[in-house]
């Protein structure tokens, strides 16, 4: 079928008959860009199809030949064997099962594959998205890591001055974990094997794993029993499992290296320096 460009969209390629690569363009302590590489370790045996392009925190901001991509300047990003550029996690993830997947992931029930979507559009709207490109629109998510101000980590255009604002959205991520407690179904978020949903959390939960309790002195989340139990009993699942446990690698050596350097000190002082807001939840 032709579009308006008169560019022939049908696509009769399948992963045996790819004369060109595929170009996925990789942070390695994103949790956005980890999923997608998560899909890859556990799919496995795409190495021919995909080559991975693994930039730096540097480039998210430098351009390059990531805004040749992604004109918003954030990974995970994709291109095609055929050209066509793509980004957002959802949408590669999409592009990846349609393309290369194999049904390892989906689940049979109608139900339970509308819970699997579900799960995932609650952390790609409330967790992960600031919904906006706008300066100082930030994801919900960065309230942990964010400065308040300018540094070599944040940018002017991604600084959250405002403590309240930051409270707000470190709250949505306790109200977002409660909901995700009382409706985990049992090992697995949903039914008795891997999903997106699981896929889709587990590189976020990373960093809630080591940021929460160290910038706002939760107690051990993931780690404990008296709160989130059958969050952890998930958490460890997932983690038994060496591809889970190499991007939780990947991404908790990147954060305690950033940890040691020091970037998380600012975010620690609006917490210091505004006790009567509440930071600590568990």
């Amino acid at each position: 079928m032709d579009d308006n460009n008169g560019r022939d969209n049908t696509n009769t390629n399948t992963a045996s008959d790819v004369t060109k690569k595929c170009f996925f363009y990789d942070v390695k302590h994103s949790n956005n860009s980890a999923r997608v590489r998560l899909w890859l370790k556990i799919h496995g045996g795409l190495d021919d199809h995909i080559q991975t392009l693994t930039l730096t925190h540097a480039d998210l901001d430098g351009g390059g030949k990531l805004v040749e991509v992604n004109p918003l300047r954030k990974v995970p990003a994709f291109v095609t064997d055929n050209g066509l550029k793509l980004f957002e996690s959802f949408v590669i993830l999409s592009y990846l099962e349609d393309r290369f997947g194999d049904g390892r992931f989906i689940l049979a029930n109608v139900e339970d594959r509308a819970l699997v979507q579900l799960f995932v559009r609650i952390h790609d709207i409330y967790i992960s998205s600031p919904n906006c490109t706008q300066p100082n629109f930030s994801h919900t998510q960065g309230c942990m890591y964010l400065d308040p101000y300018p540094t070599k980590y944040t940018p002017e255009r991604r600084t959250m001055p405002d403590p309240i604002v930051r409270a707000s959205k470190l709250k949505e991520i306790y109200e977002r974990l409660c909901w995700l407690e009382q409706n985990i179904q049992s090992d697995y978020m949903v039914g008795d094997r891997i999903t997106h949903a699981d896929i889709t959390w587990y590189p976020t939960c990373i960093f809630m794993e080591i940021l929460l309790p160290y910038v706002f002195g939760w107690a051990p989340i993931f780690h404990e029993k008296d709160h989130f139990p059958r969050l952890t009993r998930w958490f460890e699942t997932c983690s038994s499992n060496e591809h889970f446990a190499s991007v939780r690698d990947d991404i908790s050596g990147v954060l305690k290296s950033q940890q040691r350097d020091g970037r998380f000190d600012n975010v620690r002082k609006v917490a210091r320096d505004n006790p009567d807001i509440k930071w600590k939840y568990i």
